[in-house]
């Protein structure tokens, strides 16, 4: 069995820095791993329509363009493998 995908070794590192520049002063804060795992949270517009983990999986929704605007904005799109990244971590547990 695989070791689950580790959002400070594996997922933030797929954001760059325009990203995470971009997003922050939106109040999007994809390289904070208690942002991202936060249970609870739920701040991207009219996208929080998830039971639980609203930031993180409302950010996969973005990133997949199930949710607009797709990120990243005016950025090029993430490759398949690294959305499968970015399931496989939510699937796992959103370890840290």
């Amino acid at each position: 069995m695989a070791d689950p995908v580790s959002f400070d070794a594996q997922i933030k590192p797929l954001f760059t820095p325009q990203d995470i520049g971009c997003m922050s002063g939106m109040g999007v804060k994809l390289d904070d791993y208690t942002w991202m795992s936060d249970p609870a949270g739920g701040t991207l517009g009219s996208c929080n329509n998830f039971a639980d983990h609203m930031n993180a999986r409302t950010v996969y929704a973005k990133l997949t363009g199930t949710c607009q605007p797709q990120m990243p904005l005016g950025g090029t799109a993430w490759d398949q493998s690294d959305l499968d990244l970015f399931d496989q971590w939510m699937t796992d547990g959103f370890k840290p």
